[in-house]
């Protein structure tokens, strides 16, 4: 399930926010959406996530 998770450093009020469960450019979507409610990132680093292939589910059926 998708989240984004948030790290507040209490002593100097810098937020990091991490995406999570989200691959490729469906990040970046959310990414831009996060950049319009926050304004723009002072870093922009891509996880393992974003560089993923999403996996589509094989069904197999039997008779």
């Amino acid at each position: 399930m998708p989240e984004i998770e948030f790290t507040i450093d209490t002593d100097t009020g810098k937020c990091e926010t991490e995406i999570k469960g989200v691959q490729g450019p469906a990040c970046e979507k959310a990414a831009l959406h996060l950049k319009q409610v926050f304004g723009n990132p002072s870093v922009d680093r891509k996880t393992h996530e974003f560089y993923a292939k999403p996996q589509s589910k094989r069904k197999i059926e039997s008779k």
